[in-house]
C-alpha cells in the first residue's frame, strides 16, 4: 500500500441506537488501529444508545489523544453539531475531516440516514451510497427489485404494524407448517424466530417480538437443511468489483438457525469456511449472482451478500451494507480468500470512497 492518506484525516463513526450497538463497538476496536496506521488523524465519533454523537478521543486543547482505547462506554463530554454544507463542529470549532468511515450497524447507520447527513455536509464517506443503503435495509423492497431481475428470493409475506395479524391457517396453506419470522430492518439475526408447527399463540408472539425492532415483519417458509453461503464484495477505485469467497457458514449443528448468539456469543459460535465448497460451478454461479446484485442495486464500496442454497437452487437471503468487522466476523475471512488482508481491504475501501 502507498501512503496516499498520510496527510489526511478521517472520522470513525461507531455505536448507535440499534440493537447492534455492541457489535459496532467491537468492529470499531478492530478497525481503529488500521485507520491510525493509514491516516494522519483519526477522530472517533461514538454514538450512544440514546443517539448522542460525541467525539471520544480529544484532549482539552482539541488535539488527538493517541493513547485512547475504544471500550464499551461512550462518554458524552464532547457532543458535536452538524451544520449543513459546512461540516462537523465542537463548541463552534470546525473539525476538519477528509473522510468518514461508517461502522454503525442497523438503524441510523446502515439505512442511509447517516450517509445522507454526511452528503448534506459535503463529507465523503465509505461504503454503500445513501439511496442503495435505504433500499437494502428494507428487505422486501430489495426482493421486489431483484425478483424483477430474475434473482431468486425467498417467498415472503409482509406484515405492518398497521395491519391485522395474519391468519395462521392461511399462512400455513401458503408456506407450510414450518415458518420463519424476522424483522425487516435489522441485521445480526436480531428479531428472528423459527417455528415448527406453530400455535396461534407462538405465531402471534413471534410477530409481536419482531415488531420490537422494525415497523414491518417478514414471514417466510422455514427452509430446513439449507446451506448458508456468503460473498464479500469490495469495490476498487478503478471501478473493478471483487467478489470474495464464497464461504459456508459452519455451525456445530448445521440444523441450527444463525441466531445472534451463534454469531457473537462466547461459546459454540458459527464460523466461516472458504475452502469447504468444492463445486466450482456453484462457486462461480454464486459469485456471479452477487456481482449482478451489486450492479443492479447500484451498490458501492463494500458489503456482504448472503445466500441460502438448497436442492441445487440459490436464494438471496439478505445484503449487509455494513457487515461486521469484529474478530468473529465473516467479511474479513471472506475477503482474505481473494488475497486481501483486512488492512489492505480497509485501504481500498477508503481509497474508493475518497476518489
Amino acid at each position: 500500500m502507498d501512503n496516499f492518506f498520510k496527510n489526511k484525516t478521517i472520522t470513525l463513526f461507531y455505536g448507535g441506537r440499534s440493537p447492534e450497538h455492541e457489535v459496532s463497538i467491537n468492529s470499531a476496536k478492530t478497525i481503529y488501529p488500521i485507520l491510525k496506521n493509514l491516516f494522519l488523524k483519526v477522530y472517533l465519533i461514538g454514538v450512544t444508545k440514546e443517539g448522542i454523537y460525541t467525539l471520544q478521543n480529544l484532549n482539552n486543547d482539541y488535539s488527538i489523544n493517541d493513547n485512547f482505547s475504544i471500550d464499551e462506554n461512550i462518554n458524552t463530554k464532547n457532543e458535536i453539531s452538524f451544520i449543513a454544507s459546512k461540516g462537523i463542529f465542537l463548541n463552534n470549532k470546525k473539525i476538519n475531516i477528509d473522510l468518514a468511515f461508517i461502522l454503525i450497524h442497523g438503524n441510523e447507520g446502515e439505512d442511509g440516514k447517516l450517509q445522507g447527513l454526511l452528503e448534506i455536509m459535503d463529507i465523503k464517506y465509505t461504503g454503500v451510497n445513501s439511496t442503495s443503503s435505504g433500499i437494502c435495509m428494507y428487505k422486501e423492497l430489495t426482493n421486489a427489485i431483484l425478483t424483477s431481475k430474475n434473482i431468486r428470493c425467498v417467498d415472503t409475506l409482509v406484515v405492518s404494524k398497521k395491519d391485522k395479524l395474519p391468519n395462521l391457517n392461511a399462512v400455513i396453506n401458503k408456506f407450510g407448517s414450518s415458518l420463519f419470522i424476522k424483522s425487516e430492518t435489522t441485521g445480526s439475526s436480531v428479531g428472528i424466530c423459527a417455528l415448527d408447527n406453530p400455535s396461534e399463540t407462538s405465531f402471534n408472539e413471534a410477530i409481536t417480538n419482531s415488531f420490537k425492532y422494525s415497523e414491518r415483519v417478514l414471514i417466510q417458509p422455514y427452509m430446513k437443511d439449507i446451506q448458508e453461503i456468503e460473498v464479500a464484495m469490495l469495490e476498487l477505485n478503478n471501478n473493478e468489483v471483487i467478489a470474495a469467497g464464497p464461504g459456508l457458514v459452519m455451525k456445530s449443528n448445521m440444523q441450527d438457525i444463525l441466531s445472534y448468539d451463534k454469531k457473537y456469543g462466547l461459546n459454540d459460535c458459527a464460523t466461516m469456511n472458504t475452502e469447504i465448497i468444492k463445486d466450482e460451478k456453484l462457486k462461480k454461479e454464486v459469485k456471479q449472482i452477487a456481482t449482478n446484485i451489486f450492479k443492479y442495486l447500484n451498490l458501492s464500496g463494500f458489503c456482504r451478500i448472503d445466500f441460502f442454497y438448497k436442492n441445487n437452487t440459490i436464494y438471496l437471503n439478505e445484503i449487509n451494507t455494513i457487515p461486521g468487522l469484529t474478530s468473529k466476523s465473516h467479511y474479513p475471512i471472506l475477503i482474505q480468500s481473494a488475497n486481501y488482508s483486512l488492512d489492505s481491504a480497509i485501504y481500498e475501501i477508503c481509497r474508493t470512497a475518497y476518489d
